[in-house]
């Protein structure tokens, strides 16, 4: 916006500069040809052209004033293409079933029991897993379905609208073009639109969007997209996080920008679409409530820590069926070419059997990550994490979940607009007993190119 203004200020001031050259000349122009008339003659031909010349500097005027106060309408076009390659192991996907309830006897009373995680392989920063499985009783769409092979892949070609509407109103778009194997005479490449809003800007503490727009969860939205974020997958919370939802969302900025408050009034809650608990249009009247508050500490390049939440109805079932929530803390240390960033995060929602609403409980989850630039175009990262929850359908299926993951990461900087990424995920359960490992390890990469 700030340069929308400058090129306004600098057109303003071009055209009057001209003007009031213009206007200089006129009279010298005018002196030189009356000064060729003879004495006491009044020269009709200079009259008529200075009365030409009157006319058209007028007409020059207020087109100059017209511009002034008409509001400048600027389009920009952003977006990037991001390639990857990726090895799982096993047959890449994260889960196992429990056939016949041999290592969780005593949740025989649901009819299906899975352990590991189902999102446990994110061959890509869209956390689109390397394989979905094989599992009873569900239809699901596996995007990318590599049954455990090596494979290139066209991860994702996003495309961003910028439009100035005034020097204080920015309309903003993302658009995600995901190519994709295809079946039965028909194309497997899909899109998703993830952003359409309208941010107001009134002053520069205070900020107001409507629309669909970024979460207010913890810190990981801020890089859920493949140019912003340091390596290359999500961590095992972000689908509770990191989704982007329909509403209006409202954020100010207290003493310099030391305390944020950030809040939103939205259909549903910020879970990633692709996870059980998304809805874009909302099957309810109540509405979810989000926030998030933020402190800036005196030391260091930056140093902040937040805490942040949610409440509202179940997403995807009637009113008064019951409630989901989330509450987790988060913190960003940064110093030169060191960044840490870690949260924690909690969550339950009650499900309903009518609607088929899945139910969690989120008892934790969290990571740590550290980000280091080792010079101008090399970076490394590492990041633990872990994830105990429990997520249920009825009595039909449930999917049990003790995960932890070590990611080990490189990155390489070209320049700004070619950036080369390269991760292994190494995943463990931590269920105890004679439950066995699932063999769901990753090695993915990324080539993401930047216009």
């Amino acid at each position: 916006m700030h340069t929308q203004r400058q090129h306004s200020s600098h057109v303003v001031f071009v055209g009057s500069l001209s003007l009031s050259l213009s206007l200089l000349a006129s009279p010298a122009r005018a002196w030189e040809s009356s000064s060729q008339q003879p004495p006491g003659e009044a020269g009709p031909e200079t009259l008529q052209s200075l009365e030409q010349r009157v006319a058209e500097l007028e007409q020059r005027l207020a087109e100059l004033q017209e511009l002034k106060i008409r509001p400048r309408t600027l389009v920009s076009v952003t977006g990037y293409a991001d390639l990857g390659f990726f090895v799982p192991e096993g047959d890449g996907s994260g889960f196992r079933w429990d056939v016949g309830h041999t290592y969780f006897p005593n949740e025989s009373g649901y009819g299906w029991v899975f352990y590991g995680d189902i999102l446990a392989t994110p061959v890509n920063t869209r956390g689109d897993p390397a394989d979905l499985g094989v599992a009873p009783g569900v239809v699901r769409y596996d995007s990318v379905h590599s049954q455990g092979h090596a494979s290139f892949i066209a991860n994702e070609l996003n495309l961003g609208i910028n439009v100035g509407l005034t020097e204080k109103a920015l309309l903003t778009g993302s658009i995600n073009f995901t190519p994709r194997t295809g079946s039965d005479f028909s194309f497997g490449d899909s899109f998703d639109v993830d952003i359409v809003q309208l941010e107001y800007l009134p002053t520069r503490n205070l900020s107001f969007w409507v629309g669909k727009f970024d979460s207010v969860l913890g810190i990981e939205y801020r890089e859920r997209k493949a140019p912003k974020r340091f390596g290359i997958t999500p961590s095992l919370i972000a689908r509770y996080t990191t989704g982007t939802a329909l509403g209006v969302k409202g954020r100010v900025k207290l003493f310099n920008g030391a305390i944020v408050l950030a809040t939103a009034v939205t259909n549903g809650s910020f879970t990633t679409e692709n996870f059980h608990f998304y809805n874009e249009i909302d099957a309810n009247d109540n509405k979810t409530v989000s926030g998030r508050l933020s402190v800036r500490l005196p030391f260091l390049e930056t140093a902040e820590v937040g805490a942040s939440g949610s409440f509202g109805n179940q997403d995807r079932a009637p009113d008064g069926t019951g409630d989901e929530w989330f509450f987790g803390v988060d913190l960003i240390v940064a110093q030169g070419p060191l960044q840490i960033k870690g949260q924690f995060l909690t969550g339950n929602s009650d499900g309903d059997p009518v609607s088929r609403a899945y139910s969690l409980k989120l008892h934790s989850g969290g990571y740590l990550e550290i980000d280091y630039m080792v010079t101008e175009v090399i970076g490394l990262l590492a990041r633990g994490e872990w994830r105990d929850a429990r997520v249920a359908l009825v009595m039909e299926r449930l999917y049990l979940t003790k995960s932890w993951r070590a990611t080990g990461g490189l990155r390489l900087a070209f320049t700004d607009n070619i950036l080369f990424k390269a991760e292994y995920l190494y995943n463990g359960e931590y269920f105890g007993g004679n439950v066995p490992d699932v063999p769901n390890n990753l090695f993915t990469s990324s080539l993401v190119l930047v216009y």
